[in-house]
């Protein structure tokens, strides 16, 4: 459910806040660039008071010398601790609204970036989000908590406004960490009224939409890119061998250690851009307009189930797949896999959009699904479960997913075998004819599987092609 329609709030074009889905964290993140380049309202100030904190931090890892035993290294360990702002609802744990957060080993990959960059001669920090060109580990995640961690009392301030205009009831909360005091050298605690979430029961931060994108506006890949196109000689001696725009991360942070003045110079090239927020509307990731079209759909066609055996389980497991492969073939659900240039979304879109089917349904009978499921073997795509008898796993891929067949055959069994689960689904969206093509040896494929492991393993094909033939005509 959207926070506006737990709350009974009318939008108008006046609320600039993101909705948030409140038992679904959304994979948009707050970007440090976009307050920068537009500060508004509560936010006024904001990015001095990041810069702030971060020059402090500074200083303190250069008066160390680096040095993990000194006092002040440790202080600026503990400063940077950042628990992931949960209350947001924003992020990669598609499930639920419950990360991991930045504790005390990513503060000290933080601090190992930052000494890197005093060692490479910054003596200031301007954006403190560069530091994720300089280490593995520092997301568009991280640099969402820490953004969200220094401007809670921010957030809490703009959401307590709106609170106000929508007349929505709240409780106090609070917060060890409101925000940071370089003069006091502390985290102060803060007290704010705030709604409350009714699936996690923690209180709810609205974030404006226009300081959200799903990836932060200065990140690697985008350095990488930069590099690419403007400085390609220099990485292709570098690198010996023809470079391609595809590289992994690690290869990027080994350009960016070993030249700071191509960063510098990447830093100054994106400040003279305009970057914009995420939209909402274009949706062009397919990361919002989901819910509400799932909605809608599973409000019309409503299901009750009654689960009584195992056999029952795996029949309505089966009837929700169904209604997805409904959705998308026949009531048009394909539209939201494609954008309006004719470019086909990610993998992540049709998860999403599966999810949005599959937990409405979940909800109204009281049956679990969780997203990204870590079994042990690596995560699940899906898992949906009542209590420890009826389990299945579910895993959805695009046909062009260059590791389609790795999936089926491999990795699916596995995490089968992992949580001594029966029963295996293996979803397969097709955009095109040739991915028709490829896909037309899954039954073979899937009975080999089956009978080599004992387990049993579903697969259907769900067809996305925008055109496809009527139902008169099949």
């Amino acid at each position: 459910m959207r926070f506006s329609d737990y709350f009974k709030i009318k939008r108008s074009r006046r609320d600039l806040w993101f909705d948030p889905v409140l038992s679904i964290d959304t994979p948009l993140f707050v970007d440090p660039f976009l307050l920068y380049a537009q500060e508004w309202g509560p936010f006024k100030g904001s990015h001095a008071e990041i810069i702030g904190f971060f020059n402090y931090v500074f200083k303190l890892i250069a008066a160390a010398q680096g040095k993990p035993s000194s006092l002040r290294y440790q202080k600026a360990i503990q400063a940077l601790i950042f628990p992931e702002v949960q209350e947001l609802c924003l992020g990669y744990t598609e499930s639920g609204t419950r990360g991991s957060g930045s504790g005390r080993d990513l503060a000290k990959v933080i601090a190992g970036a930052i000494w890197e960059a005093i060692q490479a001669g910054t003596d200031e920090i301007t954006h403190f989000e560069e530091i994720s060109i300089l280490r593995e580990r520092i997301g568009a995640d991280r640099i969402s908590d820490i953004t969200s961690g220094l401007l809670r009392r921010r957030l809490a301030t703009y959401t307590a406004k709106v609170c106000s205009q929508h007349r929505i009831p709240v409780d106090t909360a609070n917060y060890s960490r409101g925000f940071y005091d370089t003069n006091q050298e502390m985290w102060i605690p803060i007290s704010a009224g705030l709604p409350r979430n009714p699936y996690s029961r923690r209180p709810v931060l609205l974030a404006p939409q226009r300081y959200l994108r799903h990836l932060p506006t200065i990140n690697a890949h985008d350095f990488w890119d930069y590099c690419y196109f403007n400085e390609n000689e220099t990485i292709r001696k570098e690198f010996s061998y023809d470079v391609t725009s595809r590289v992994s991360k690690s290869e990027i942070i080994e350009l960016a250690r070993r030249h700071p003045e191509l960063r510098r110079a990447y830093v100054e090239n994106v400040e003279g851009r305009s970057p914009g927020p995420y939209d909402i509307e274009l949706d062009e990731k397919g990361y919002v307009r989901w819910y509400d079209a799932t909605a809608i759909y599973c409000q019309n066609r409503p299901l009750a189930f009654q689960i009584t055996s195992e056999t029952d389980f795996f029949k309505v497991v089966d009837q929700m797949v169904d209604e997805y492969r409904h959705f998308v073939e026949n009531n048009a659900g394909w539209r939201l896999l494609w954008n309006d240039n004719g470019t086909r979304k990610g993998e992540r879109a049709a998860q999403l959009l599966f999810l949005g089917i599959v937990k409405h349904y979940c909800q109204a009978n009281n049956i679990d699904i969780s997203r990204e499921v870590n079994i042990g073997k690596g995560p699940v795509d899906f898992k949906v479960a009542i209590g420890y008898s009826f389990r299945a796993l579910l895993e959805l891929k695009l046909a062009r997913n260059t590791k389609f067949w790795n999936g089926l055959s491999k990795q699916l069994p596995a995490y089968q075998r992992a949580e001594r689960v029966k029963c295996g689904y293996f979803i397969v969206i097709v955009f095109s004819e040739s991915d028709i093509q490829r896909v037309k040896e899954i039954q073979q494929v899937i009975g080999k599987v089956n009978q080599a492991t004992g387990y049993a393993v579903k697969g259907i094909v769900i067809d996305a092609r925008p055109e496809q033939p009527s139902a008169s005509k099949l």
